[in-house]
C-alpha cells in the first residue's frame, strides 16, 4: 500500500510478517495517510493464517523520524488522531509485535516501537521525543505507555527535555529491550523461536499480560485459556514432545 510521500510495505515470509515504514527522504517520517495503513496492514496480518508474529521496521538507515512536519497539523486536527490509532492497533494485535530499531526512532517512532511487545534496537539507533520541540501535548495513551516502560522520571526526563538519547541510554531507562550489533540477525532468531512455540500459549500469554497491565483480574480468561488448550490437545501434545525428546506439533493454529 502506497502514496507519493512515503508507503507502508508489508512482507510476508514464512510464519512472520514484516511491516516496512518507507519514506527515506523524510527519514521514514509517517504521512497522515502512512498512520492510517497501520491498522490496514495489521488486520491483513490478522487474517493470515501464515503470520505468527509481526515485526515492524523502517527502510535504510532510519527507523522513524515522527511524524511529517509538513503534514502536523493535519494529524493533530483529524477527528480521530491517526497516531493513536495506529498504536492501538499495535496494543491490541493478536500476535505478537517486535519493533526492530534502526537508526533514528523519534516522536511518532518512538510512539509506535513502545506499542510493540518486544523492542530490539541496533547499537547505532538514537532515540528521542520532541513534542516540547513543537508545542504538543503528547497523546494520553501515549503518555501512560511510556512511563510503564520507564518509569516516571525518565518518561519526564524524555518529554520536558526533547533530547536525543543513544541506544545505551534507551536500554538503561528500559525504553528497548535489547541493543545488538545486528538487530535483523536477532529479530530473524526472535521471531523463529516464537514461531516454534505454541501459538496458544503466545496468545494467551499476550492477552493476560495485557489484561495485568491494565490491572484486571485474570482468572476467569485465564480459566478459558487453559480449557482451550486442554480441548485441542495443547498440553498433551507438547508433555509428550518433551518426554520423548522430540520437537512438539503443536495442533493449535
Amino acid at each position: 500500500m502506497s502514496n507519493a510521500k512515503g508507503r507502508l510495505d508489508l512482507d510476508v515470509a514464512g510464519h512472520t510478517a514484516w511491516i516496512t515504514i518507507d519514506n527515506p527522504d523524510r527519514r521514514n517520517a509517517m504521512t497522515a495517510s502512512m498512520w492510517r495503513q497501520v491498522p490496514e496492514l495489521l488486520g491483513a496480518v490478522a487474517d493470515d493464517p501464515a503470520a505468527r508474529v509481526v515485526v515492524l521496521t523502517g527502510a535504510g538507515g532510519a527507523f522513524c523520524a515522527g511524524a511529517d512536519i509538513s503534514e502536523l497539523q493535519a494529524i493533530e486536527g483529524a477527528a480521530e488522531n491517526p497516531t493513536v490509532a495506529a498504536e492501538r492497533a499495535l496494543v491490541d494485535c493478536p500476535l505478537p509485535t517486535i519493533a526492530l530499531v534502526n537508526g533514528l526512532c523519534i516522536g511518532g517512532g518512538c510512539q509506535l516501537a513502545a506499542a510493540c511487545d518486544i523492542r530490539v534496537s541496533a547499537t547505532s539507533a538514537t532515540f528521542g521525543i520532541t513534542p516540547a520541540k513543537l508545542g504538543i501535548v503528547y497523546p494520553p495513551s501515549s503518555i501512560a505507555r511510556l512511563t510503564e516502560l520507564v518509569g516516571p522520571s525518565a518518561a519526564k526526563l524524555l518529554l520536558f527535555s526533547a533530547d536525543f538519547f543513544d541506544a545505551a541510554h534507551a536500554l538503561r531507562m528500559r525504553l528497548v529491550d535489547e541493543v545488538v550489533d545486528d538487530p535483523r540477525a536477532r529479530v530473524d532468531e526472535l521471531a523463529a523461536t516464537i514461531a516454534s512455540r505454541s501459538q496458544l500459549t503466545v496468545r494467551a500469554s499476550k492477552e493476560l499480560v495485557d489484561l495485568a497491565q491494565r490491572g484486571l483480574p485474570l482468572g476467569e480468561r485465564a480459566g478459558q485459556w487453559q480449557q482451550r488448550s486442554a480441548e485441542a490437545g495443547e498440553s498433551a501434545e507438547g508433555i509428550a514432545a518433551f518426554l520423548g525428546r522430540r520437537r512438539p506439533e503443536f495442533p493449535y493454529h
